[in-house]
């Protein structure tokens, strides 16, 4: 009898570490845009998160995701951070990867924490080199017709890095709007109210959901949005459990995802 729970551990341990971290999860979701222009309706935007190219995310991984998310077709693609862990040497190669993603309306994204831990000046050389627009702290217009779309990006709250004041310069929040910022936690701040959808990442779903508990790591000051659809205020926030991982390379409950958030008019 002693073995059995033995063997239900090693199984487990197995899974998490061989099969689940490498099942990417395409997550489509509807979000409902208020006054959204017409030329918008079923615009579709695929959200990479947290790839954490590095020693136990091998290089493979990071072309695997990106050949599942141009699969999904979208219209635009945004990347919320973390491409990398911890060492200089991980970034260009992963900056490359990426720049194998391309959309109609391109490829935009802002830093992680990791990417300013690793170096946040070569990251933004890498991605810019491989065709990736960055928006640190920036917006722009995605137009089509005569209608427009507005995206911005904020640096991360965590390093200090939000300039909200440029973030948000000629932004007219009664219009629709879309927000890139790696941390979730921002829906928080008085800043991010009148933005219509804010895409996030960082918590990888808390990498390991328990039954019963859910992730621990929602218990963190700092996690109090962990995975899904989140609204507060007429803002609403996606948080991507993204594809890599940290520290252990495991995941249990909490399969590696590839967003697609798809926009209706309210």
């Amino acid at each position: 009898m002693a073995a059995a729970p033995l063997l239900a551990v090693s199984a487990t341990s197995l899974y998490a570490s061989l099969i689940e971290p490498h099942s990417y999860h395409i997550i489509e979701t509807n979000i409902l845009v208020p006054e959204l222009p017409a030329a918008f309706e079923g615009f579709r935007i695929a959200q990479i998160t947290d790839v954490h190219h590095s020693r136990i995310v091998p290089i493979a991984e990071v072309h695997r995701v990106v050949e599942a998310a141009m699969k999904t077709k979208p219209d635009l693609i945004a990347l919320t951070g973390d491409y990398t862990t911890s060492y200089r040497r991980y970034i260009e190669p992963c900056a490359e990867a990426l720049g194998e993603l391309s959309a109609p309306e391109g490829v935009w994204a802002v830093l992680g924490n990791h990417d300013h831990y690793t170096d946040p000046l070569l990251t933004v050389r890498a991605l810019k080199r491989h065709r990736v627009s960055v928006l640190e702290n920036a917006n722009t217009a995605i137009t089509r017709g005569g209608d427009t779309l507005q995206l911005l990006g904020i640096g991360d709250w965590t390093w200090g890095r939000a300039d909200w004041a440029r973030a948000l310069h000629g932004v007219d929040k009664r219009r629709p709007s879309v927000m890139l910022s790696h941390q979730p936690v921002v829906l928080d701040l008085p800043e991010a109210e009148g933005v219509s959808l804010i895409l996030s990442g960082h918590t990888h779903g808390g990498q390991v959901s328990l039954p019963l508990v859910g992730p621990p790591i929602r218990y963190g000051r700092d996690f109090k949005y962990v995975q899904g659809l989140y609204e507060k205020n007429g803002t609403q926030l996606y948080v991507s459990a993204g594809t890599g991982v940290i520290g252990l390379p495991v995941r249990l409950g909490v399969r590696p995802e590839i967003s697609v958030l798809k926009l209706k008019r309210a």
